[in-house]
């Protein structure tokens, strides 16, 4: 597999939502372990922590889109969400290419692969299309159980319950420190990514499943003009998805993240490109690769700062409430099922 120059503003959009990802992690752990050891925290609770609560995120919006009310528990959580999905509905799977950081990752460890052993081995088709499956049982899974085993009702009181006001840190815990299982696990799918590219993105993570059926609609997609393609197919060599780039008019597959290498690896000025639809100024209306990227994140960060200039980013839980919830969240009234208990006022 040939490896293709990135996109530099890609590139520093993925390094810089890491580094913002890693500090918000940081903090995080300062805020949680304070808590746990009966004190105050020096540092706030950052909201930003609440982006890893995506089903929280997807229940949120259901509600938002029921009632036309913000959840008040996790209010940055659903910006996140939306913004992720918006933005992969704008320039198709995005969030994948642009600001994942385990995908950003999976690029690293899959380009590492390349390098030492001269390609990434790819599943023969009878085995990579069921794979690629599983990632869909999952979001399907979820999907079912938020969209059509819940009520309007019970989505609300459980966005509104114990459990829903300490499930960050319970997620902290839980990794903090990992079992051996969870060490394993991480370590397998470490070292499955440096020779199958893209390991846990292809086949296992149900939210690039999510903005992969979405994508589907995205208004922008790389298009080729194949009255000047000269078929030396550099983009399909290039492709991580493993797409035939060389052979489509309009790349809509829903494994494609819009990541451009294919467009950057193409030696003929104006062949590949995103574009958008044929209906609103046919192949020949292109976007430049760096816009594309400015295109994607921008939508995600006008969301984001929409909840944050209008007070829906932080929630209203204080320090004190947190302190003591924190301290006996082990307790039933904060496991997963307390989560369907009587939601609490305040």
């Amino acid at each position: 597999m040939k490896l293709s120059p990135v996109l530099p503003a890609r590139r520093w959009a993925q390094i810089i939502m890491t580094i913002v990802i890693v500090a918000i992690g940081i903090q995080f752990t300062l805020w949680v372990s304070a808590h746990l050891a009966g004190r105050m925290p020096s540092v706030s609770r950052p909201p930003g922590a609440e982006g890893f609560l995506p089903i929280d995120g997807m229940m949120a919006t259901r509600h938002l889109l029921y009632t036309g009310e913000i959840d008040p528990i996790h209010p940055a959580g659903l910006a996140i969400f939306l913004g992720i999905c918006l933005m992969s509905v704008v320039v198709a799977k995005s969030f994948c290419s642009h600001l994942c950081p385990v995908g950003w990752l999976s690029e690293i460890l899959g380009r590492l692969g390349v390098r030492m052993i001269g390609t990434t081995l790819t599943p023969p088709k009878w085995l990579d299309i069921p794979l690629r499956g599983i990632k869909f049982l999952l979001f399907g899974f979820f999907a079912w159980a938020v969209w059509f085993a819940m009520s309007p009702q019970a989505i609300e009181d459980f966005l509104l319950s114990p459990y829903a006001r300490v499930v960050d840190a319970k997620m902290w815990r839980f990794f903090a420190p990992p079992s051996g299982l969870t060490v394993a696990v991480i370590g397998i799918l470490v070292v499955g990514s440096i020779f199958v590219r893209d390991l846990w993105c292809r086949y296992l993570c149900p939210y690039g499943a999510l903005v992969g059926v979405l994508g589907r609609f995205a208004f922008f997609k790389v298009g080729r003009d194949a009255d000047i393609c000269t078929d030396c197919r550099a983009c399909t060599a290039v492709c991580p998805a493993r797409l035939p780039v060389h052979r489509l008019g309009r790349v809509s597959s829903i494994e494609c993240t819009g990541c451009q290498d294919c467009v950057v690896a193409c030696q003929v000025d104006g062949c590949l490109a995103m574009r958008g639809p044929e209906i609103v100024g046919g192949w020949k209306r292109r976007l430049r690769p760096a816009t594309v990227v400015a295109v994607a994140v921008g939508v995600w960060l006008v969301i984001v700062g929409g909840f944050r200039v209008t007070g829906h980013w932080h929630n209203n839980i204080s320090e004190q409430e947190y302190n003591y919830r924190i301290q006996e969240m082990e307790s039933p009234t904060y496991s997963h099922v307390g989560g369907m208990a009587p939601p609490e006022d305040g």
